[in-house]
């Protein structure tokens, strides 16, 4: 059987807001998609074949160059 993942306007409008913030989003955005190509039947059914889910931002990895700093 054969899916397709679709978008609607207003998760393109807010997913190019939240891009500039978030450069991971892309990624993660990808992990989801070929997520959902295992396994199509993801999230909480909204009815009529369509799905709502939530997407984890990645975290943000940082080095500390003081690590005995106190802040």
């Amino acid at each position: 059987m054969s899916y397709s993942v679709e978008t609607i306007s207003p998760f393109e409008k807010e997913f190019k807001k939240l891009y500039k913030k978030y450069p991971s989003l892309k990624n993660d955005l990808i992990k989801l998609v070929n997520s959902l190509e295992t396994n199509p039947i993801q999230g909480t059914s909204l009815g009529s074949n369509f799905y709502k889910l939530r997407l984890l931002i990645s975290t943000v990895e940082y080095k500390l160059s003081n690590p005995k700093a106190q802040v």
